[in-house]
């Protein structure tokens, strides 16, 4: 007995999608990114909107972002290893076990990790406006539950501005997705030059930790 997926295989070329075709997480966040856009213009495609397609738009939405942040913490992580921090909290197993036990689904603090390794890797911080936006959106739904299921979401409106409401998804999307993940392959390329040309890669202290070279320096 087969599962859903291979017990309904394509007859008609058009009708066929390749499975696992998306390129890894950063992918599958772009799809749910796209997933949002196109239930944002079903909603408005008819003269009275259907509103019962808002909740599944946000929520498409919100996945997307925290996708995105996860990927970008992931990426962060790796560079920060790169150039030689053998921090336990940067490992792999380390980040997919604080992902499942300590941050789950939840994007202010997902957003607060990424900004720690930006700082880490001295590239900056996330702009006001997108910490704003992941902490209104962890306010409405702390656990990753409020979009998917009846009566957890935590607010006193009664009417939004969908548009305005999808672009600043989008926007902090967008920003995460291809602006910071951008930044850190631009960043990637420079350790790979650095490495090639010089034989090795800056040192990149923990902000607030001294590195124990500046340490014998200052003695």
């Amino acid at each position: 007995m087969g599962d859903l997926f291979t017990q309904n295989k394509p007859t008609v070329y058009s009708d066929t999608a390749w499975i696992g075709y998306y390129n890894g997480e950063s992918g599958l966040a772009d799809g749910f990114a796209q997933a949002g856009d196109a239930v944002f213009e079903a909603w408005r495609a008819t003269y009275r909107p259907n509103d019962k397609l808002l909740l599944p738009m946000v929520y498409n939405y919100r996945h997307a972002i925290e996708l995105a942040l996860k990927v970008a913490i992931r990426t962060a992580s790796e560079r920060l290893r790169f150039a030689g921090q053998d921090d336990p909290e940067l490992q792999p197993e380390a980040i997919e076990a604080a992902f499942k036990k300590t941050y789950k689904h939840r994007v202010e603090p997902l957003g607060k990790r990424l900004v720690e390794l930006l700082k880490w890797l001295q590239l900056g911080d996330l702009p006001e406006q997108t910490t704003k936006i992941l902490a209104r959106l962890h306010n409405l739904d702390p656990y990753g539950e409020a979009f998917r299921y009846e009566g957890n979401l935590r607010t006193s409106a009664t009417t939004v501005d969908v548009p305005r409401l999808a672009a600043l998804f989008r926007d902090t999307f967008d920003l995460i997705h291809g602006g910071v993940l951008t930044e850190l392959d631009v960043f990637e390329d420079y350790q790979i030059d650095m490495l090639e040309n010089f034989g090795g890669v800056p040192r990149l202290p923990k902000p607030g930790v001294a590195d124990e070279e500046d340490l014998a320096l200052d003695t």
